[in-house]
Formats: C-alpha cells, structure tokens, sequence
C-alpha cells in the first residue's frame, strides 16, 4: 500500500478515536445521574418530570428530582460524596445539582427539605465549594462550613436545625461538632458551633431561637419524633423567644384614644385600601389570550432583608389587578412574600420573599410581561406561553 495512503488512513483513524475519547469524557461529566439510592428500606418515591418512580438500592438520582419516603428510609450518596439520609415521610427537592471538573469554584449544589427529617453531609472530596451549597426550608436558609447536620420540619414549615458531633460523644460528653452552620431568615441569623446544638425556626420574618445544646441524646434518636415531641431545651427556647418578642412589644396599656390623631391619616386614600386574596375577580381578565401550554418556571425562595413599603417594591404591574398585564399582584405582610397570581385558562402563581431581588418574565408570542422586584439582579424567574 503506497505510504500516502497509509498515512491517510492512520489520520482517519487517530481522528476516529479523539472523538470517541471526547465524547466518553463528556459523558462522564455531564452525565444526568448525579448520585444514586446507597442504602434503602421500605417504601418511596421519585417524581422526575411528572413520572413518578419507585425508589429501590442503586436507582440514579437526578437533577429536580423529589423525593419522598412513605414508610422507608434511604440513603443517597453524590458524586462528591456528599451524603443525604431521609427517614419516613420526609421530602425533599434536589434543586440543582453543577459539577465543573475545570474550575471548581463553579460547581453548585442546592437542595430544599420540604418536609420530615433529613440528614446533610458535606463531601470529604471538597468537589463543590461548601459556599456554593444552598439548602433551604420554608422558613430559613442553610450555609454549611464542612459539617454534618439535621433538620426536622413540620407540616407548618417550621424548622428544627441540629449541628452533629464529628463522631459520637464520649459516655461524659464530649465531643467535637463537625463544623459550623449558619441559619438565616428575613427576621436574621444565628451560628450553630457546638456538637447537638439546635436552633428552632417557626416562620419566614421570625428570628430562629438562640442556640441551645441538646442533652442526653444520640444520633439514633433523630428522627420524626422531634416534629411531634421537640427536646425540651428546643421548647424552653421557643417559650423564651416569644416572651422577649412580647416584652419589646409596647403594652395596650400605654395607649389611650387621647394618643391617637385620627386626622393624621388618609383613609380614604386609593392606596391604603390592602389588597387580598378575596378581592380577585377571576371573571375579569382576558379569556382571547392564549391558553398556557407550555411553562418553564425556576421556583427559588430566597431571603428579603427589608420589610414592603409598597408598591415600590415592585414595578411594571399594579398592586391589585392589573388589566394590561392580568396579573393580581398581594403583598402578603404575614408570611413576608409578593403574590403574583394570574389564571386565564391556566395558573401562574409565583411568590417571592419581600426585599428580593427578583425578575418575573412571562410572554406569551407577541405580548410580554416583566415584573421586577427589588433591582430584579439576583433570581430570574421565566414563563414561555404559547397557543
């Protein structure tokens, strides 16, 4: 075979394997699977783009996963060997999931729990930057610095935070936390620095309890119990908390009507009449636009840093109902949330903490909606319609 040839071939062929090799590697990387079921018992679910899967020992887990345990337990582990447990009846949602073998600084994790207990561990490979975990609850946000830690909550979404020793505690005691986490909400943050010390959240704008350390328990006795039956450290600390929160409150009793200026506030004005929930006419809006077919939505709580003061909190809809863009826009003060509610022949529903930084963008072919909270920098929230 003349040498020309041969080198023709052998260029085909080297090129052949590069991009076979190329391609493995990808797969590797980007591969969908981000860890899998290591242990499992009992009964339980995964809900992945509307199918719902059953859970069993070596099933990959996936980036927006939910997982939900009936009456089994399982464990998970990733692949930057960070460990996830979930005991019965807990759910939790696998938000995002970024792993970036050239530059480290840009893997992500997020996770929100949902509900029952679940049990977080931060891998020993250090592949994602324990600053780029976010894990959520209804009521707080985690931050996590090379720590193992529980978290119960209720079906109100209140949230019982647990650091844990590096190993079990000597039969006097002792033993070293893990690490340190954080727990912050709009109403603030407390730090979490000794092994079985807890902190209690009840709801998004209310300050978590002061930490308190956990006596005479063990690993094993972390489970769905502490939603039910709290420790009595977590009880005294939540009675504690709600008698400064009454004794910073003025009493009734300084007040007689001779204090009041009646004069002093407009309450015929447009703008103090509070919009709600039942003042929605679902009957008024647009039934000619298109139905929703189709909505790409990211659902991302994150936390406000300042009370409403209005509708300066958001632009390019109006507070109530909005004609032009259908949207009935609720500043919901208890809960600390911006309710944007729209339903033709179909829902959108997107909540947002007060004094974030959101962007919601829905359009629907030719017409365009943007509501922007805050400067709109931080979460970017978008709906696609199409008829």
């Amino acid at each position: 075979m003349p040498i020309l040839i041969q080198k023709m071939l052998q260029l085909i062929l080297n090129k052949k394997i590069l991009a076979t090799s190329l391609l493995l590697a990808s797969s590797f990387i980007f591969a969908n699977d981000i860890g899998d079921i290591t242990e499992h018992k009992g009964s339980g679910g995964i809900t992945r783009e509307g199918d719902t899967i059953i859970t069993a020992l070596g099933l990959g887990v996936e980036q927006l996963d939910k997982i939900e345990t009936a009456n089994g337990r399982l464990k998970m582990t990733f692949v930057d060997d960070t460990v996830l447990r979930l005991t019965e009846h807990t759910e939790v949602i696998l938000t995002s999931y970024y792993y970036d073998p050239n530059k480290k600084s840009n893997s992500k994790m997020a996770m929100n729990f949902v509900s029952g207990t679940a049990r977080f561990a931060t891998g020993r490979l250090g592949l994602v930057p324990r600053e780029n975990i976010i894990l959520t609850t209804p009521t707080a946000t985690i931050a996590v610095r090379g720590t193992d830690f529980t978290t119960s909550v209720d079906e109100l979404g209140r949230s019982l935070v647990i650091l844990l020793p590096e190993s079990e505690c000597t039969i006097d005691g002792d033993c070293s936390p893990s690490g340190e986490i954080t727990v912050t909400n709009i109403g603030g943050t407390v730090t979490l620095t000794e092994a079985y010390a807890a902190t209690m959240v009840s709801s998004l704008d209310k300050i978590p309890t002061e930490p308190v350390r956990l006596d005479n328990i063990n690993l094993n006795m972390i489970d769905n119990m502490f939603i039910v039956n709290p420790p009595k450290e977590i009880k005294q600390a939540v009675e504690e908390s709600s008698a400064a929160s009454s004794d910073t409150a003025t009493s009734i009793l300084d007040f007689t009507e001779l204090d009041t200026d009646y004069l002093a506030k407009d309450y015929l004005a447009k703008d103090e009449f509070e919009f709600t929930e039942l003042d929605m006419d679902l009957l008024d809006v647009d039934f000619l636009q298109d139905v929703l077919v189709a909505i790409e939505t990211i659902d991302v709580l994150r936390r406000g840093s300042r009370a409403a003061q209005g509708t300066e909190e958001f632009s390019g809809t109006a507070l109530g109902f909005d004609k032009e863009t259908q949207y009935n826009s609720i500043i919901d003060q208890g809960m600390g949330q911006l309710w944007f509610y729209r339903e033709v022949n179909a829902v959108i529903s997107v909540r947002v903490p007060i004094g974030s930084n959101t962007t919601l963008e829905s359009t629907n072919e030719d017409k365009k909606a943007v509501i922007t909270v805050g400067d709109g920098s931080s979460v970017i929230i978008i709906i696609n319609q199409s008829g």
